[in-house]
């Protein structure tokens, strides 16, 4: 059963990549072949992005027929009146075309809608990146309940008492990856988009799952793990324990809490007796860092469940079992 899993997921990325390459077909077969192999698996969306696709694509070949080009004219003119009417529209409610009090499942329904329609790689028509942008600003603000508390009652996302000068500083919305969004939203995390986290398993490590693109908002979100890790690893060419069973850390210990950790198996026991201060203060340590790890990743994992990517958070339960057993 695990197997299927294994292979449903993989034809997953494959169909994801497909549709991103605007090949419907073999995404839909993709798709198809994943549901066979584990029918629990999520992929509506995705079903009809690659059916949008081979919709256009299995059209008749006829393009120099005049009802072809009559077609392709009126695709283009459909392009460039969303694009216009979007740019000429400055609220968010109407960018995404909703009324005030709409449920946040009303917005993510409006911006799949329409980012689709303005993506730049679907609309060739001029504003169609600034259309996406809007429509991807708007999304992010009302599909928060406290950015669009904020939103609703100082018509900006950010109170009056906290804005800049415009001359100085920009709105920090404006820092948006509108292509990070898409992804995230319709890709569920899996393909890229700067989810750096570590993980708990047999080991634990950290994983990569992304591009070069967000590479500085991965370090900044890093950043506590990083200096929790030079406070106690830069004293010494080696650090004295690890996480993850590796060459040479193969002796398996753990600390009252049931925290487990590896030592190299040489002369810990001689350097670090049970039960002394000094063995006691290590594992300490050990405690506070996988703590503060944990606290990350569980903060990561609550971000991806406000965005609809996550449906489990092992990090937060792993972080609520460990405070438990305090």
């Amino acid at each position: 059963m695990d197997g299927n899993k294994d292979e449903a997921l993989k034809c997953l990325k494959i169909a994801q990549a497909s549709i991103e390459s605007g090949n419907g077909e073999r995404a839909l077969k993709f798709l198809n072949k994943a549901r066979r192999l584990d029918p629990s698996l999520e992929i509506d969306d995705l079903l009809s992005q690659a059916g949008a696709f081979e919709s256009e694509n299995s059209a008749p070949n006829v393009s120099n027929s005049p009802s072809s080009s009559s077609e392709s004219r009126r695709r283009v003119s459909e392009q460039v009146t969303i694009v216009r009417e979007i740019k000429r529209k400055k609220d968010y409610y109407d960018i995404l075309g909703l009324e005030k009090g709409c449920s946040v499942e009303d917005v993510r329904k409006a911006y799949r809608r329409l980012s689709l329609k303005v993506h730049p790689d679907k609309n060739k028509a001029p504003g169609a990146e600034e259309a996406f942008k809007m429509v991807s600003k708007a999304f992010q603000c009302l599909s928060d309940e406290e950015s669009r508390k904020r939103y609703e009652s100082f018509g900006s996302e950010d109170p009056v008492y906290l804005r800049r000068p415009p001359t100085r500083h920009h709105h920090a919305a404006d820092d948006i990856d509108p292509e990070e969004i898409f992804r995230n939203f319709f890709f569920g995390g899996m393909n890229p988009a700067a989810t750096t986290h570590f993980s708990f398993g047999p080991g634990m490590g950290v994983r990569n799952h992304g591009s070069n693109g967000g590479l500085f908002r991965t370090l900044i979100q890093l950043l506590p793990v990083i200096l929790i890790l030079l406070v106690n690893f830069l004293p010494s060419s080696d650090p004295i324990y690890s996480f993850s069973r590796s060459y040479p850390y193969d002796l398996r210990l753990a600390t009252q809490r049931g925290v487990n950790y590896y030592v190299k198996s040489g002369n810990f026991e001689q350097e670090y007796p049970v039960n002394t201060p000094k063995r006691l203060a290590l594992e300490v340590k050990v405690e506070n860092d996988y703590f503060s790890i944990l606290s990350h990743n569980c903060r990561l994992e609550l971000q991806q469940l406000h965005w609809g990517y996550r449906r489990e958070t092992p990090n937060c339960d792993t972080l609520k079992q460990f405070q438990a057993a305090a």
